[in-house]
């Protein structure tokens, strides 16, 4: 049986595949004539783009999903250093399938075989060449197997060659305007992007109303801009307060292929562009919205009374604080998106903060982006027809970073997933599983 969060999607997707039938526009079947999964999508033309409207049956036959293997683990609960990790923030799979883990802790990145044998060790603690400061290492896998470290807390980004070598640094800071809000690769091609939000002040607008999303070389030279998306209104003004709103639709990116799949988490709507920048296909799903209740509120207040405690904030501080917290009425549509094997966009579904453990609330992050999200995710082929909901082991964590990162073999053809995974003990891994089943290609 469904996940009760699941079956009101589900039975929004039936009436709409029964609507469909008297839809203008193309029916595709797929498969051989045989074949019993037939597409109940539409099809048609919008002022030259390609609008791909899904209501929910999927192409995948019984059988054809996607199951993940496991084949590689790497990481203990104690023993030899080089296997234990404090606090994974960043992952890379080399062109030969060599593993490269970010440890924000350690303050160094660790080199691994395609066996999981730990070769060599990068960095240090520190603010000079070839240390990295404390908190978040972001790790980015460029073209011809570059690597580069974003590190948060001094400001830099650190190139790093396939063997280690630290080739030099560049500074991170924001245009005039703008803050970084992150950067991201595309495993298959080595290409490389940063995204800049417009800043917004109390009581003034904001300085743009899309978040720019910037093509970039290895040395954080911007070579073009690939992306403008509708950016998210977090912050609002009431007076001299700033409201904080939790959880807004908020945009969301990847690279696929040669182009770039886009949307806002406050409707199931992804727009798919091509190498200039245009838009060229929009893909949509019928979603029925999923209310927050008063139990979402209390847990998410319950862990901002933590944070202001740890931090010793003033009592009439901390309620300042939280008289400025706003509540959407509803959860986003969807937690992230993200471009998986043979040029497929998977979206992942989003789990209510009320359907936590209590250990999971312990870790339910304070920022307002801080979505849990289930292990669940929608498949669409490169031609944005749904084929169905993939399992992705790993996936299903409330903090920190745990998008899968796929790979191919191209030696035997053969796609991988690789995770970054946790046990109960809070132990961190890495693990890799191996996809079997309907793979469009």
């Amino acid at each position: 049986m469904l996940p009760q969060q699941h079956l009101s999607r589900w039975s929004w997707r039936a009436l709409g595949a029964a609507c469909s039938v008297g839809c203008a526009g193309a029916v595709i079947a797929c498969g051989d004539a045989s074949s019993l999964a037939v597409w109940d999508g539409v099809v048609r033309d919008s002022a030259g783009i390609e609008i791909i409207e899904n209501f929910g049956t999927p192409l995948w036959r019984e059988g054809e999903p996607w199951t993940f293997t496991e084949v590689l683990r790497i990481g203990v609960v104690e023993g030899d250093s080089l296997y234990e990790f404090g606090r994974i923030t960043g992952m890379a799979v080399l062109s030969d399938r060599r593993v490269v883990v970010a440890d924000a802790m350690s303050h160094n990145l660790r080199f691994f075989s395609v066996d999981g044998v730990c070769e060599q060790t990068v960095g240090m603690q520190g603010r000079g060449p070839g240390e990295f400061g404390d908190g978040f290492l972001g790790l980015l896998h460029g073209p011809g197997d570059t690597l580069l470290v974003r590190d948060v807390a001094n400001g830099q980004m650190h190139t790093i060659a396939p063997d280690g070598t630290i080739l030099g640094s560049f500074s991170t800071s924001a245009d005039e305007g703008y803050y970084s809000a992150g950067w991201d690769d595309d495993v298959a091609t080595g290409r490389l992007v940063s995204s800049l939000v417009p800043l917004q002040l109390p009581n003034q607008p904001p300085t743009d109303t899309f978040d720019i999303v910037l093509a970039r070389d290895v040395h954080g030279a911007v070579l073009d801009t690939v992306a403008r998306v509708p950016t998210s209104a977090r912050f609002s003004s009431a007076g001299e307060a700033t409201l904080r709103h939790y959880y807004r639709g908020s945009p969301d990116f990847d690279l696929c292929g040669e182009g770039i799949v886009s949307g806002r988490s406050d409707d199931y709507r992804l727009l798919w562009s091509g190498p200039g920048g245009n838009v060229s296909r929009i893909i949509t799903m019928p979603w029925e919205p999923l209310s927050m209740t008063d139990a979402d509120h209390s847990i998410i207040e319950d862990r901002i009374d933590e944070m202001l405690q740890q931090y010793q904030v003033p009592l009439a501080r901390a309620n300042e604080f939280k008289a400025t917290l706003r509540f959407e009425s509803t959860y986003p549509a969807y937690r992230r998106l993200v471009c998986g094997p043979s040029t497929t966009v998977l979206v992942q579904h989003v789990r209510p903060v009320r359907d936590l453990t209590k250990d999971e609330r312990k870790d339910l992050p304070t920022y307002m982006t801080g979505l849990p999200g289930t292990v669940e995710w929608d498949v669409f082929d490169r031609t944005g027809r749904y084929l169905g909901i993939a399992a992705i082991p790993g996936t299903d964590w409330v903090a920190g970073w745990r998008n899968p990162r796929f790979v191919r073999d191209h030696t035997s053809g053969t796609w991988y997933a690789y995770s970054v995974w946790s046990d109960t003990l809070d132990v961190e891994y890495v693990v890799a599983w191996q996809l079997e089943g309907n793979m469009p290609e």
